[in-house]
């Protein structure tokens, strides 16, 4: 059979015979029809307590359990995009190709011009930014926490108020070009009043030049030494007659020598003479020179005020005692002497002492309080003929409260007050307005 085709051997049978024969195969298994399970037929679940289902819930499916052993699985073959989402077309969404990027250059001088960009940026923000605060300082930005910006801008008037009692309508539009005001010869020039003139010219003073000591002192050596160099150049020029000798009796065979060889006792007793006439002119000269009690009183005054103007200082003190007569003569005594306003007041609890006034004497009575004052010091009985001590506190001290400076006297006066209580004591202060001085001291 080699060179032939292959011939199937159903072609060879007769007609008849093949379709006998074809009829006689076995026909292909039919699928039987799915069988419901029966009550009696009904699976048994495994594990658990091997108890019977409840006949109402034979009818409902078998729960499906998951095949065990993961070969059993069977895996997806092949991914479909429509299976997430049929809707959406899913053959566009997939990962970007890469693509080559040219190779390019920055051309020369771009992130200059963008840093210059950036400096002329800030450059005007910095302006803007001085703009509103020199407003600010004017009170012209309006105040956003009152609403102020939301205030609507007035337009300016059609007409002056000025020209509303001389104007038919209200509106410049009827008069224009027919008046011209703009030269010299217009009637309303007489009546422009024009304000005189007043120079602003302004003498700046020179602050004065502050020395040391030292250089105080030098300067008026210099200035004795040019002082008397004048008068001498004066007597040599013969403008002004020499002085008498200075002779006293140390110095008296120096400057009197012939004179004194001749008559010792005439010359001892004419320099003594001299020393005397001397003594008495410089007596006479301190004596003008002396001022008056009323003339040191209202000397004293001047300077106190003057130092008063400088500024006013107040300074509080606490003291734990004030029983010993001496330190209360120190503390009144002081005060009234410098010219300080304030109050001295005692409490059986404690004193407080309030002192108003310039900056040295409030320096000085400092110094007072705080260094010359022993606050522990014994003090005696009056009269006592013993002179024994008086009983007093061992710790006595005296704190400040507080001290600086203040824009006007609390006080009108120097006075010494006396209160029991503390609500006395806050309510004396409380009418000069120093309520808190105590407040503060009885914390302390």
């Amino acid at each position: 059979m080699s060179g032939n085709k292959a011939v199937n051997w159903r072609d060879k049978l007769p007609k008849g015979k093949r379709r006998l024969d074809f009829d006689d195969e076995p026909a292909p298994p039919k699928k039987a029809p799915p069988k419901t399970p029966s009550a009696s037929q009904s699976k048994q679940p495994s594990g658990g307590l091997n108890v019977e289902v409840h006949p109402l819930l034979r009818d409902l499916a078998s729960v499906p359990q998951a095949q065990k052993g993961p070969g059993k699985r069977k895996a997806r073959s092949v991914f479909d995009p429509a299976a997430l989402n049929p809707y959406l077309n899913q053959s566009d969404v997939r990962a970007p190709s890469h693509r080559p990027r040219p190779l390019q250059l920055n051309p020369q001088g771009k992130y200059i011009a963008q840093g210059e960009q950036l400096r002329e940026k800030l450059k005007k923000e910095k302006e803007e930014e001085e703009h509103r605060r020199r407003l600010r300082e004017k009170n012209l930005l309006p105040d956003e926490s009152i609403g102020e910006h939301l205030y609507q801008r007035q337009f300016p008037p059609l007409i002056e108020w000025w020209d509303r009692p001389y104007l038919q309508t209200r509106s410049y539009d009827d008069f224009k070009g027919e008046f011209v005001v703009d030269n010299e010869e217009a009637p309303v020039s007489i009546y422009i009043q024009h304000p005189v003139p007043v120079s602003n010219e302004r003498h700046e003073v020179e602050p004065g030049l502050f020395l040391t000591k030292k250089e105080l002192k030098r300067k008026r050596r210099n200035e004795r030494l040019a002082r008397h160099q004048e008068k001498q150049d004066r007597i040599r020029l013969g403008l002004d007659p020499p002085p008498p000798p200075k002779v006293k009796l140390s110095n008296l065979m120096n400057v009197l020598t012939n004179e004194a060889i001749k008559d010792p006792t005439g010359v001892e007793m004419k320099v003594r003479q001299q020393v005397e006439e001397r003594y008495k002119q410089h007596m006479k000269t301190n004596e003008e020179r002396r001022l008056t009690p009323e003339q040191r009183h209202e000397k004293t005054k001047q300077r106190l005020e003057r130092d008063l103007d400088r500024g006013i200082f107040t300074t509080v003190y606490r003291v734990d005692s004030l029983d010993n007569k001496q330190h209360q003569f120190k503390v009144d005594i002081n005060a009234k002497q410098m010219e300080l306003h304030g109050v001295m007041l005692f409490n059986p609890r404690f004193n407080l002492v309030i002192v108003e006034g310039g900056e040295k004497a409030i320096k000085f009575y400092k110094r007072l309080m705080t260094a010359r004052i022993d606050w522990n010091e014994k003090s005696k009985a009056e009269g006592s003929p013993d002179s024994q001590p008086i009983s007093q506190p061992s710790k006595n001290s005296c704190t400040i409260v507080w001290e600086g400076q203040i824009k006007q006297l609390s006080f009108k006066k120097w006075s010494r007050m006396y209160t029991f209580t503390d609500n006395e004591a806050i309510d004396l202060l409380a009418r000069f307005g120093v309520d808190n001085y105590w407040r503060e001291a009885a914390a302390m």
